[in-house]
């Protein structure tokens, strides 16, 4: 067993390396021009772009750290070096159009993401037989689809990052029943994301861009998958059914054709500087989980609604955790 003080210095020293780490980036790109509007406050100012790819230093220290504190273990170096792919994968993205002639198709995208996570499968479960291969492709969906959620379930300061904040605490403690070293690594992620919350809090002066909503995505399922335990994997997949929800029944139901919310400016900044639904031209209604809270409690400020988005992602996890508890399934 690692002694509580020893966990709690390494957890501060990510931290700080993360902080320092996200406000270097983030100075850089807006130095370097990598910016966007944050179009749902007024001016829409600018705002530094794809910060979030700074969290892959603390993580990669994380896994050294975590290898040096328990065992060496080359199935945990592996899933750093899937999550990098995914991490550099979002990079490409959030720069295409300073790097690239034109934006990446999405089978550029999803070879290399397919061929990481079937890796990282196939690693974690070898497969032995036809059932078991099946299997490794099952596992290897839940770690591309969690990548693929954490990326969708974004738009607001604070959004996404704020909540995989929430999800992984609870991962930590959740984990304990399963070992300490699952446990230091959740709650040690926790503190590398904290350091990207930071700067991505309203008011933001950090996007955390698709390098960082991947890299944060892959690391929480990948670090699921290290368990090798799969109810562990279950728990942690129901952990997204509200990003689930904002993707599968909001937006592909309400807005199939920009599920990515490009063409539409997705909220409207109201004069009193609440956000609402837009009013489309075409009268056609397009959800996403801020828009349906906003079609039930009316116009809110952007920290309002996504305070509310934090709760319900608590709410969830915690529900499903003390299920997976009191049945004694992990």
């Amino acid at each position: 067993m690692i002694e509580g003080t020893i966990i709690a210095l390494t957890m501060l020293a990510l931290f700080l390396i993360s902080t320092a780490s996200v406000s270097l980036v983030a100075k850089r790109n807006f130095k370097k021009k990598i910016v966007g509007n944050d179009i749902n406050k007024k001016g829409a100012p600018l705002v530094a772009e794809s910060c979030g790819g700074a969290l892959i230093a603390a993580f990669w220290i994380l896994i050294i750290l975590a290898n040096y504190l328990f065992w060496i273990d080359y199935r945990l170096i592996i899933v750093g070096a899937c999550v990098s792919v995914f991490a550099l994968i979002g990079f490409f993205d959030d720069n295409k159009h300073k790097f690239l002639s034109k934006p990446m198709g999405w089978k550029k995208r999803a070879v290399p993401i397919a061929i990481a996570s079937l890796f990282l499968a196939g690693i974690l479960f070898v497969p032995t037989d036809l059932l078991s291969a099946l299997w490794v492709l099952v596992l290897a969906l839940f770690f591309a689809g969690l990548a693929s959620f954490s990326n969708t379930f974004e738009g607001l300061n604070g959004w996404t990052v704020g909540s995989s904040l929430i999800m992984t605490i609870i991962l930590s403690i959740a984990a304990l029943q399963i070992n300490q070293e699952l446990s230091f690594l959740f709650a040690s992620l926790a503190a590398i994301i904290l350091g990207l919350l930071i700067f991505n809090r309203y008011p933001t002066r950090a996007f955390p861009g698709d390098s960082g909503t991947l890299l944060i995505g892959s690391a929480i399922a990948g670090i699921a998958l290290f368990s090798q335990n799969i109810l562990f994997v279950v728990l942690c997949f129901l952990f997204f059914i509200p990003h689930m929800i904002d993707f599968f029944i909001l937006k592909m139901i309400t807005n199939k054709d920009d599920a990515s919310q490009h063409k539409y400016k997705p909220y409207k900044l109201l004069a009193n500087g609440k956000l609402t639904i837009p009013d489309y031209k075409d009268k056609h209604e397009r959800l996403d989980f801020a828009k349906l809270l906003f079609k039930i409690f009316g116009p809110m400020r952007e920290w309002q609604v996504v305070l509310i988005i934090w709760v319900i992602v608590a709410i969830n996890a915690i529900f499903w955790t003390a299920v997976f508890l009191n049945l004694k399934l992990i």
